[in-house]
């Protein structure tokens, strides 16, 4: 027997208090009134605070988005100038016959292998290295680096910490907006689930099947069982639109 479904998703949430107001409206204004008045301003209230707290989780999130996308970019940017420096120090050291160790002072191996970018912290340790190394490099008479210089690597270094600092801002709004729609959606499923009662309870002498087409005016679903005849109306309506 189909049974009726309540919404999950916080937008069928929103859909549904939507249609119910909607409908109970027109309902009223014919005379025939399935929800009390005061539920129905109580779910207009509740609608208007809810989707208020939705708009504001998406919101947030979508600024999240924005500086996780900013940071995995601008940490790209660091990665590129980073390896380049150490490819172009190590041909250099080759090629200019310096002794292997001038690579100890940027905190890599005398064999000239390349730090492990692991984390976005291992990235930025090699950046900062490149910049001390580079100062101790200079005091001990090698020549500057150059393509890229230490300067590219410090202002690259310098958008990716920025841009790293503005994650935890984000995250912390995107949690508090979360926690808030947490908190309205048990009075949300509460309201639907008591427009649902009272209609299902001033429909209790109709047939099952002009229940379930009437509640879909209000916005409910129902869901059928696997080769049960669903109700001829919605058979209907969804050859129309196929």
């Amino acid at each position: 027997m189909a049974y009726l479904v309540f919404p999950t998703s916080d937008i069928n949430r929103l859909n549904v208090l939507d249609r119910s107001i909607a409908t109970a409206k027109k309902d009223a204004e014919l005379g025939t009134s399935f929800i009390p008045a005061e539920l129905l301003r109580e779910a207009e209230e509740l609608k208007l605070k809810f989707q208020t707290v939705y708009d504001l989780s998406n919101a947030s999130l979508s600024v999240r988005q924005k500086e996780v996308r900013e940071k995995n970019e601008s940490f790209g940017k660091l990665a590129v100038v980073v390896r380049d420096f150490f490819d172009g120090l190590r041909r250099r050291t080759y090629r200019m016959d310096h002794p292997a160790e001038v690579l100890r002072y940027y905190n890599i191996t005398a064999g000239g292998e390349l730090p492990t970018f692991s984390k976005d912290m291992d990235l930025v340790s090699a950046a900062e290295n490149i910049l001390l190394g580079e100062e101790k490099a200079v005091e001990a008479t090698y020549p500057a680096m150059s393509n890229p210089s230490v300067e590219e690597v410090a202002l690259a270094l310098e958008s990716a910490k920025k841009e790293f600092d503005e994650i935890a801002p984000a995250d912390r709004a995107v949690n508090k907006v979360q926690k808030d729609l947490a908190g309205v959606r048990e009075p949300v499923d509460a309201m639907i689930k008591e427009i649902a009662a009272y209609i299902q309870f001033s429909m209790r002498n109709q047939t099952t099947s002009n229940v379930r087409r009437f509640m879909r005016t209000y916005g409910f679903e129902y869901r059928y069982l696997q080769g049960e005849p669903v109700d001829e109306e919605l058979v209907v309506n969804e050859t129309a639109e196929n």
